[in-house]
C-alpha cells in the first residue's frame, strides 16, 4: 500500500490546525474513499446504512477536532510520523470515545465505535487529513450522504436531500430575524436549520445573540439515523445544545412527553421544509387521516368552490398532510417555505388544497423549478410555495411567480457554466467559470418584479390572486399559455372554445369517463392469442396510429371491447398518459385503423354531426397547433418518468377560425394529407414479391 512518507510531516505531533486547506472538490475526495469502501468492504444495497454510518462517525471525529483545536495546535485527525495502521485505529477509536461519545453521550451509544478495517481506516485518513472540512463546505454532512447513502435508500423513504442553491434561496426569500422560531418538521440531516444558523449567524455576531439562535432552532424526523446526525451536528457546529426529535411530524398524538411539553402548534415563526412526498409512501391511517381537514374528500361545486365533507379519504401523499401540519405549527403571521412536487400545483383534483390555503392565509410565492433540479437521484418536477398564515388580510394581494430553468447542474449532477455565444464558459473578472444557476440573484429580481404583462416576455412576475385561472399556480402555464390565449382573445378573426364547451355544446365526444370493460383495460396474458393490435401511447406518432404492434390479441377479446370503444373512422386518439415526452401526442383513425383495441392511456375525440363546420380534420390540426401544445405541456404532471393530464383535457382551449370558409380551406388541406398518408399505406400493404417482377 501506498502510505504517506515519514518526510510529511515535521514533528510526530500532527498536523497545525492553521495549516489545514481549503478545497473546493470535497464531493470528489468522498468519492474516492467510496469507491475504496466498496473495493474494501464489498457493501451490498443492505449495508448502505452501515457503510454511510462509520464515513459519518469518522466526520464527526474530524469536525470535533476542528472545532476544539486553536489554530496553532495540532489535530488529532492524522497519521501521525511513524505511525502504523495499528497504532492509528487505536488512537482514532480512543479520540472517538473521548470526545465524540463522551461529550454527546446522550447521542452516541456508549458502546459504539469505529469498525472500518486498519488499511482503509489509514487511507480514508490520508484523504481528509490536510483538508478543512468546515472551510471546504457549507453542509459537509448533505455532502456526504449526497455519495455514500444509495438512491435505493432514498428512494425507499421518498426522501432526496435538497440541494444547497434551494435552501440558500429558500431561506433567504423568507429572511429570518433573529429572535425567530424556526422549524423544518422533516429535517433529515438538518440542511435548512444549518443555513438558517449560518443565515442569521453572519448579521448577528455576538456570542449571546448566536446561543439565542441555535435555541430557536428546531427539527423533526422520523428517521432515527437522520435525526441523530442533525442533532450531532447541529450542537459540534453550535458547541450547544439543539432542539432535534425524532418522531413523526404528522401524528402529534403520539409525540412523546418532551415534544408534546413543547406545545408546538401556533409556535414558528418560519418554517422551512422539503418533505418526503410520492405515491408510493401514501397514509391509510384512517386515525391520523381524520385529524386533518386534507385528510377528508372534499367537494366541489359548479363555481369551482370546495367544500370538506365528512368522508375521510383512503389515502393521500404525506405532502398533502404535511402542508396541513406545517399551518398548524405556524403562528399567525408565520411564514412557510416548502417543495411540493409540481402537479399539486395545478391537478383539477387537488384545487381544494388552494381553497383550505386561501381559507387560512395568504400565497406568497410559486418558484418553479428546472426538471433537473433533484437530479441525478431523482426527476420529479417541483416547486416551492411561499405562503404565510394570517388570520385576518386583504384577499387582493399580489403573488410571485418565477420560473427557474437553470439551476446549475444538469441531470447527471455534473455543473452547468454560463456560456458565450461561441460555446465558450463565460468567466468573471476574477476569471472564474460562472456557474449558470438562474437562483443566484432571483430574491433581488422577484423584489422588482413587475405585474404579470402578456405583451412582455417575463420569467418572473407577479400576479393578483384574482386573476388566478381555475387554481391553476403553475407559472408556466401564464407565460406559455395564457399570454397567447389573451392575444387571441383580442383577435375577432378567432373564437374560443375549450374541449369541455365542445362536448358541452355536443359538438365532440370525447370517452374521459368511459370505464372500459372489466374495470380497465387487456392484460398481459391475453397477448399473443391472435392478430389484432393492442395500441399503446408508443404507437402514436405522426397523427397515425401504428397497427404493427407487438401487442396483440384475439378475435373474442376485441369483440368484449369492439362496442363500448366504438373506435370509428374519423376519431382522434390522444395520450393522456406515458412517457413526457408523449403526452399530447395525436392520432387519426383511418380506415385501415379501425379493427384496434385502444389502451386506457389514450383518449378517443369523436366529431359528432353539428350545423357548425367543425369536422375531424379541423379538430386534429387544432390539437396539433403549437398554443395548444404549450397547453398541454403546461397541465401536464410528472412524477419521476410517468406523466400524465388526467381529466385536465377539457381545460384546453382550441382556437377556432371565427370565418367559416377558412375552417373549410384548413379541413382540406389536413384531409388532403391523411389521404396522401392513407394511400401510401395502402401501397405498402399491397407489396409482394411479384411487384416488381
Amino acid at each position: 500500500m501506498n502510505k504517506e512518507s515519514s518526510t510529511y510531516f515535521s514533528e510526530s505531533k500532527g498536523i497545525i490546525k492553521k495549516d489545514l486547506v481549503k478545497i473546493n472538490n470535497l464531493k470528489e475526495v468522498f468519492n474516492e474513499i467510496n469507491q475504496h469502501m466498496y473495493g474494501k468492504l464489498k457493501y451490498t444495497h443492505t449495508d448502505t446504512r452501515a457503510r454511510s454510518k462509520e464515513i459519518i462517525n469518522l466526520l464527526f471525529c474530524k469536525l470535533v477536532d476542528e472545532f476544539s483545536k486553536s489554530d496553532e495546535e495540532f489535530t488529532e485527525f492524522c497519521i501521525k510520523n511513524k505511525e502504523t495502521e495499528e497504532d492509528l485505529f487505536k488512537r482514532l477509536n480512543c479520540f472517538f470515545k473521548e470526545n465524540v461519545i463522551e461529550r454527546y453521550r446522550n447521542l452516541i451509544n456508549h458502546e459504539e465505535k469505529i469498525n472500518l478495517n486498519k488499511d482503509l481506516l489509514y487511507i480514508i485518513i490520508q484523504k481528509l487529513q490536510r483538508i478543512s472540512l468546515i472551510q471546504s463546505s457549507k453542509d459537509i454532512i448533505r455532502d456526504a450522504f449526497e455519495i455514500f447513502v444509495s438512491k435505493i435508500l432514498k428512494d425507499e423513504g421518498g426522501q432526496f436531500f435538497t440541494p444547497l442553491n434551494i435552501i440558500k434561496f429558500m431561506v433567504g426569500y423568507l429572511d429570518p430575524k433573529l429572535k425567530d422560531k424556526i422549524l423544518d418538521p422533516a429535517c433529515g440531516h438538518g440542511g435548512f436549520l444549518l443555513e438558517a444558523k449560518d443565515y442569521l449567524w453572519a448579521k448577528n455576531s455576538s456570542e449571546q445573540d448566536k446561543i439565542n439562535i441555535i435555541s430557536n432552532l428546531y427539527g423533526i424526523d422520523k428517521d432515527l439515523f437522520l435525526a441523530k446526525i442533525c442533532k450531532l451536528h447541529l450542537e459540534i457546529l453550535s458547541n450547544g445544545k439543539s432542539n432535534i426529535f425524532c418522531e413523526n411530524s404528522l401524528d402529534p398524538s403520539n409525540y412523546n412527553y418532551e415534544l408534546k411539553n413543547l406545545s408546538l402548534e401556533n409556535k414558528f415563526d418560519i418554517i422551512l421544509t422539503n418533505p418526503p412526498f410520492g405515491v408510493k409512501i401514501p397514509i391509510d391511517n384512517k386515525s391520523l387521516l381524520q385529524q386533518y381537514e386534507l385528510g377528508h374528500i372534499w367537494i366541489n361545486d359548479k363555481n369551482n368552490h370546495w367544500s370538506k365533507t365528512k368522508k375521510i379519504q383512503k389515502k393521500q401523499p404525506p405532502q398533502i398532510l404535511f402542508i396541513e401540519r406545517c399551518i398548524q405549527l405556524l403562528k399567525n403571521g408565520g411564514k412557510l417555505g416548502i417543495v411540493l412536487p409540481e402537479g399539486i400545483f395545478g391537478n383539477p383534483t387537488d384545487r381544494y388544497i388552494w381553497e383550505f390555503l386561501e381559507q387560512n392565509g395568504k400565497i406568497l410565492g410559486i418558484i418553479s423549478l428546472d426538471q433537473n433540479t433533484f437530479q441525478p437521484y431523482t426527476c420529479n418536477k417541483t416547486s416551492i410555495l411561499f405562503y404565510q398564515k394570517i388570520n385576518k388580510f386583504n384577499s387582493e394581494y399580489f403573488i410571485d411567480f418565477a420560473i427557474v430553468n437553470n439551476v446549475g447542474h444538469d441531470k447527471d449532477g455534473k455543473i452547468c457554466y454560463k456560456l458565450n455565444k461561441d460555446g465558450t464558459e463565460k468567466r468573471d473578472l476574477d476569471g472564474k467559470k460562472i456557474i449558470n444557476d438562474d437562483l443566484d440573484k432571483l430574491i433581488k429580481k422577484i423584489t422588482t418584479a413587475e405585474e404579470f404583462n402578456y405583451k412582455k416576455h417575463q420569467n418572473v412576475f407577479k400576479i393578483n390572486l384574482s386573476k388566478i385561472k381555475n387554481k391553476i399556480f403553475i407559472p408556466n402555464y401564464y407565460i406559455g399559455v395564457e399570454k397567447t390565449l389573451k392575444n387571441l382573445s383580442t383577435d375577432n378573426s378567432f373564437t374560443l372554445f375549450s374541449i369541455q364547451d365542445l362536448v358541452e355544446r355536443k359538438i365532440i365526444y370525447t370517452n374521459k369517463n368511459k370505464n372500459l370493460p372489466r374495470g380497465d383495460e387487456i392484460g398481459s396474458n391475453v397477448y399473443g392469442l391472435g392478430d389484432i393490435p393492442f395500441i399503446r401511447t408508443s404507437e402514436i406518432s405522426n397523427w397515425e396510429i401504428c397497427i404493427d404492434s407487438n401487442k396483440r390479441t384475439s378475435e373474442e377479446i376485441y369483440l368484449k371491447y369492439k362496442d363500448n370503444q366504438n373506435i370509428e373512422f374519423g376519431d382522434i386518439l390522444v395520450v393522456k398518459d406515458g412517457g413526457p415526452n408523449l403526452i399530447g401526442k395525436t392520432g387519426f383513425i383511418t380506415r385501415f385503423d379501425t379493427k384496434i383495441i385502444i389502451q386506457s392511456h389514450l383518449y378517443q375525440i369523436k366529431v359528432l354531426e353539428n350545423n357548425e363546420f367543425i369536422d375531424p380534420y379541423l379538430i386534429l390540426y387544432l390539437l396539433n397547433l403549437d398554443i395548444v401544445q404549450k397547453q398541454f405541456e403546461a397541465i401536464t404532471f410528472i412524477q419521476g418518468t410517468i406523466a400524465t393530464i388526467g381529466n385536465r383535457i377539457m381545460e384546453i382551449i382550441l382556437p377556432l377560425p371565427s370565418d367559416l370558409e377558412k375552417r373549410r380551406k384548413i379541413s382540406t388541406i389536413i384531409k388532403d394529407i391523411i389521404n396522401s398518408k392513407e394511400k401510401i399505406r395502402e401501397k405498402i400493404n399491397s407489396l409482394d414479391l411479384k411487384s416488381f417482377v
